[in-house]
């Protein structure tokens, strides 16, 4: 809420100082993109490229724990005599 009101408080002062509220709006927006931008390569794309690289180790080890399954449940039914 307090992020909200700053905005529109910048996007006002900013527009009195340009003279044009559509380009104020056009600034702060740049702005808060550049800063997202810049905070998602600094801070947290090493973070989810780390949590990728574990959700692939996941995925290997759940393919491989399926493979053994059906092995298991292959050779199984064979002993049992099943078609």
């Amino acid at each position: 809420m307090a992020l909200m009101l700053l905005s529109t408080a910048v996007v006002i002062w900013v527009g009195e100082v340009v003279g044009s509220l559509s380009l104020s709006l056009i600034i702060v927006g740049a702005t808060y993109a550049i800063v997202a931008t810049t905070l998602y390569f600094v801070a947290i794309h090493s973070a989810l490229r780390q949590w990728q690289r574990r959700m692939d180790t996941v995925y290997d080890v759940s393919l491989t724990v399926e493979l053994i399954y059906r092995q298991v449940a292959g050779f199984i039914k064979k002993i049992l005599g099943g078609s």
